[in-house]
């Protein structure tokens, strides 16, 4: 096969950036949140020429949300202050944004939620401000952020970014609150080892067809559990396979004032009453240390994740590597025509039934900005930037351009040894696209909430039939959301 060199050179561009004039302000702070100095510089690694995608799906324009102001511009010289949660984010950003002014405060994850919310009252108020995934609605649908429509941009710059990053953050008068620059689209992560002795191949088309939908899924646990003596569980938890179920519905809940269920409510209460009842899974909380154990020492075939999680979980290390490939060898995320080595070994991944993320970072614009004029060029430097986020994506980020993974996905030197010679992006990307986000993620939210708890006390006997469930739901929800 005939390997061509995809992405753009970037070395030159990178390193004809113009130097910061401005140092940012350093901080060392022993019981407040720390700072990190932004004046750190990491090297560009050069990337290959491209060629047209041959994704057949074209870009999507959000919907027109609310006017952009004519002009936009900042009404302070201060540095601008970014509140975040990823300790190296000075250390890995510093060379992008290198001639913008700006602070970053770090803060722990297990508190940053907290003292995030105390900084809009403190000196040192917010302009910029990191968000993950389960947070992002919350503020998403508080005063605690402004619509990016207010820094300049407009839903129309972002038809090159996954609908779902922006439908994600986006508030019931249609304004996009946020934008996402790493994202964490999920997909189905197998054991070849145990795959190939259980199902007789660890290639990745085999696996897809068994596992291609939720019905065929349960149809594989079974067997796994089954001819393993229940020694080996096709998952090591229940409730990843709920998070994945209800990822893909977008059929309201409330339909003229009233709570309504379908078939999906059945067929997910039976998938769940089976995996339990017939021990299909090993009942291990997910992320917890037995279920990452349970992972790693081959007591299950595979988890749902994303490139984030498997690096967690099984220590994945995403990235562009330079390879020299002969023409006998397997095109970029391929697999070879026949098995080299007498013992499947390593990972792979697949899609799973339903798209979904674990995860993501998103950047929301504080309603205590000053400077709404740089944190517009932030947003456009870390989302929109073709070279920035170009290099981003050599280094292992899942950027949020459609254009640039599809061309990742393309690209040879993405192939992973660790994935068995597969490259992981031409599953992921096609995740991402197809991944769906509800109307009213609210209403979802309180859905499956309620759908949790009735179906612990259905399994524990305190209710004995689907109507009582279903009547128990539509109550709670009603109560919920104010309709009773």
């Amino acid at each position: 096969m005939k390997v061509r060199k995809l992405l753009t050179t970037i070395l030159a561009v990178s390193l004809a950036l113009p130097m910061c004039a401005c140092k940012p302000k350093t901080k060392d702070e022993s019981k407040e949140p720390s700072t990190e100095p932004s004046t750190e510089e990491t090297s560009s690694e050069s990337v290959t020429d491209t060629e047209p995608s041959s994704d057949p799906t074209e870009p999507t324009e959000p919907t027109a949300g609310p006017t952009v102001p004519s002009s936009v511009t900042d009404e302070s010289e201060d540095p601008l202050v970014i509140y975040g949660y990823e300790k190296d984010f000075s250390k890995e950003f510093s060379e992008y944004l290198k001639d913008i002014d700006y602070e970053y405060v770090y803060v722990e994850p297990d508190q940053y939620i907290q003292q995030l919310k105390s900084a809009f009252s403190s000196e040192k108020k917010p302009d910029l401000f990191m968000m993950d995934a389960d947070n992002l609605p919350n503020f998403t649908d508080s005063d605690y952020s402004i619509g990016i429509e207010q820094t300049g941009i407009s839903s129309s710059d972002l038809s090159d970014q996954f609908e779902y990053t922006y439908k994600a953050a986006t508030n019931k008068d249609h304004s996009i609150k946020a934008l996402a620059y790493d994202l964490s689209p999920t997909a189905i992560i197998y054991n070849r080892y145990l795959s190939d002795k259980l199902f007789g191949s660890a290639e990745p088309s085999q696996l897809t067809a068994k596992l291609s939908s939720w019905d065929s899924f349960m149809e594989q646990a079974r067997e796994v559990s089954m001819n393993t003596e229940g020694v080996i569980k096709l998952l090591a938890d229940r409730q990843q396979l709920g998070r994945l179920f209800w990822a893909g519905r977008n059929v309201p809940w409330v339909s003229d004032g009233k709570v309504t269920v379908d078939a999906e409510f059945d067929k997910y209460f039976s998938l769940q009453e089976k995996l339990f009842n017939d021990t299909l899974t090993l009942e291990f909380e997910e992320d917890s240390e037995e279920w990452i154990r349970a992972i790693n020492d081959g007591q299950c075939v595979l988890f749902f994740g994303s490139l984030n999680k498997a690096s967690k979980v099984i220590g994945y290390v995403p990235g562009h590597e330079e390879k020299q490939q002969e023409p006998s060898e397997t095109a970029a995320g391929g697999e070879s025509s026949e098995t080299t080595k007498p013992e499947e070994t390593g990972w792979s991944i697949i899609p799973a039934p339903t798209a979904s993320y674990d995860g993501g970072t998103w950047l929301m614009v504080a309603s205590s900005c000053d400077r709404k004029a740089t944190a517009a060029k932030v947003l456009k430097l870390l989302t929109m930037d073709e070279t920035v986020m170009t290099d981003m994506a050599v280094k292992g980020r899942f950027v949020n351009s459609r254009s640039i993974m599809q061309k990742c996905a393309q690209d040879p030197n993405f192939a992973s040894d660790f994935l068995a010679g597969q490259n992981p992006y031409t599953v992921l990307v096609a995740e991402a696209d197809r991944i769906v986000i509800p109307d009213d993620q609210a209403v979802q939210k309180c859905a499956e909430n309620e759908i949790y708890k009735l179906f612990n006390a259905f399994i524990n006997g305190e209710i004995e039939t689907m109507d009582e469930v279903k009547q128990q739901f539509i109550i709670g929800m009603e109560e919920l959301l104010g309709l009773s």
